[in-house]
């Protein structure tokens, strides 16, 4: 019988972690449920554990093996292995609550949704803090307000094989491409109003590295972009595309590089996402979403200009805690 909902667990040098992972997946409610890994080519004893999970449970846990490609390689990888008509993800370092997957399989078939959304929580060694998302309507609503996570949120998987949206790869910030790029497709969402994912925000993921390799939001940007050009999207989702170009390199992206510890590096990235917001959106300032969403945020992007960015970099850099996307 197909699994009601396959979960994608992609593992690189997650042996100190992903035990935990698993276990919260193992104590699913929902019976019918596959978990998909794929160890994507580590060199410390994660392959191990994952067997050792495979051996203990072979009609659950789904172990697959390649060569180490990246995350949105691994994801690509994935959605060619999963049977179940739905499927999520979790992270390698991340848990999730018992009824997760039951509670959003129960909304799709509630809804026919071809996604749901739930909450999460943001943990650190400070603590817990519950992120809540949604209500949106599909479409650009979604594009605006989303948050770029791929792990709260549970898809129709042959809603998601018949698009050419896939995770592109070699990138970082897929999850962004992925979702921003599904946003224009999705005609029926659904939402439950609960937390269930533990998303472990450690300083050494690569989501906190703050190097070099910040640059490739230029090239994942640009994908997006031509995705909605390609599509004849681009016109009927201007000022949306505008608003998220402006949310990811005047926001979490602009906190990332300005936090690139060489100098020269760091104002080469910073300008780097500042010219090409201003290339391909001249007149961003006038992005109607600064005024209708309101908030000290929006005001704050509002502010930027050619003459400030390094002051706003300089005090990002020294005072501000993530997250301004």
């Amino acid at each position: 019988m197909r699994p009601q909902v396959s979960v994608i667990v992609c593992a690189y040098n997650a042996e100190q972690t992903v035990s935990h992972t698993l276990d919260s997946l193992l104590a699913q409610t929902l019976k019918r449920i596959e978990i998909t890994v794929i160890n994507d080519g580590s060199t410390d004893q994660t392959l191990q554990v994952l067997e050792q999970y495979q051996k203990n449970h072979p009609d659950i846990v789904k172990v697959y093996s390649k060569e180490n490609g990246g995350i949105a390689s691994a994801r690509n990888y994935a959605l060619t292995r999963i049977t179940g008509t739905y499927f999520g993800f979790l992270d390698a370092d991340d848990t999730c609550e018992p009824e997760m997957f039951q509670d959003l399989y129960d909304s799709a078939e509630q809804h026919q949704s071809e996604v749901v959304v739930s909450n999460f929580y943001w943990v650190n060694e400070q603590g817990k803090k519950l992120q809540t998302e949604g209500p949106y309507t599909p479409g650009r609503e979604m594009m605006v307000k989303l948050f770029a996570t791929l792990w709260n949120k549970l898809y129709r998987t042959d809603f998601i094989r018949n698009l050419d949206i896939r995770f592109p790869d070699g990138n970082r910030y897929e999850d962004a491409c992925f979702l921003y790029c599904l946003s224009s497709q999705v005609k029926q969402i659904s939402f439950v109003d609960h937390a269930y994912v533990n998303y472990m925000q450690q300083g050494t993921s690569i989501t906190h590295t703050n190097n070099a390799q910040v640059k490739n939001m230029i090239t994942v940007f640009k994908l997006i972009t031509n995705y909605y050009k390609d599509h004849d999207l681009y016109e009927a989702y201007h000022d949306e595309l505008e608003y998220i170009h402006i949310k990811f390199f005047l926001g979490n992206s602009f906190l990332r590089s300005s936090r690139i510890e060489d100098p020269k590096d760091r104002r080469e990235t910073i300008m780097m996402g500042w010219d090409l917001l201003n290339e391909a959106f001249p007149n961003w300032h006038h992005n109607h979403y600064l005024k209708d969403l309101g908030g000290m945020k929006n005001k704050y992007f509002s502010m930027v200009n050619s003459h400030n960015i390094m002051f706003f970099a300089w005090l990002f850099r020294h005072f501000t805690k993530d997250s301004l996307g």
